[in-house]
């Protein structure tokens, strides 16, 4: 994966609120397993690395079904996240769209 690739992974997780900025680590929630090896992969793209990953709640799937709710931490890499972090200043939530299951 290049640069570039990377960069517009992250604009879309943090579009769609899978992807956030607290104080100076990225916070990425997802169900999908392939999305989070994917986001390491972004990171590691840019200079970064996960520090951790908790199942942090259940995403409710119809009856009697759902999905664990996977957060990942990662410092934003510097030099290099800064673009991301600009981006996220100007169209991210400072909450992620699971929100309201994991509190």
């Amino acid at each position: 994966m290049n640069r570039k690739e990377a960069e517009k992974y992250l604009r879309g997780w943090i579009r769609s609120q899978h992807l956030i900025c607290f104080d100076r680590d990225f916070i990425f929630e997802t169900v999908d397993q392939s999305h989070l090896e994917r986001f390491e992969r972004c990171l590691m793209t840019l200079g970064g690395k996960v520090r951790s990953v908790e199942a942090v709640g259940n995403w409710p799937m119809g009856s009697g079904r759902a999905f664990k709710i996977l957060r990942t931490k990662a410092s934003v890499p510097r030099p290099g996240g800064e673009k991301i972090v600009e981006y996220w200043a100007k169209h991210g939530s400072s909450e992620t769209r699971y929100a309201d299951i994991n509190r």
